[in-house]
């Protein structure tokens, strides 16, 4: 799990690959990847973003939750 904060703005800008990249090598190590914290401001910015993320959270490796209670509830489900 890592907290919004902790990603520079180019994560949030789809252009800049950064996201991509770092996902990419993540998931690639990692089970499972969560970044949370509120992203809606960049949902709202970035039609592009607001897919990714959309698509990231009906998978099963990266999710973009906004609390720890949203985290339980998915893992519980699953």
């Amino acid at each position: 799990m890592i907290p919004v904060e902790r990603f520079s703005e180019d994560f949030f800008q789809l252009r800049t690959g950064t996201a991509g990249a770092v996902l990419q090598k993540l998931v690639n190590h990692l089970p499972r990847l969560v970044v949370l914290g509120d992203v809606s401001r960049y949902v709202e910015q970035s039609e592009a973003f607001a897919s990714f993320v959309r698509e990231s959270n009906r998978g099963r490796q990266v999710w973009f939750l906004t609390s720890l209670d949203e985290l339980n509830e998915r893992l519980t489900a699953r």
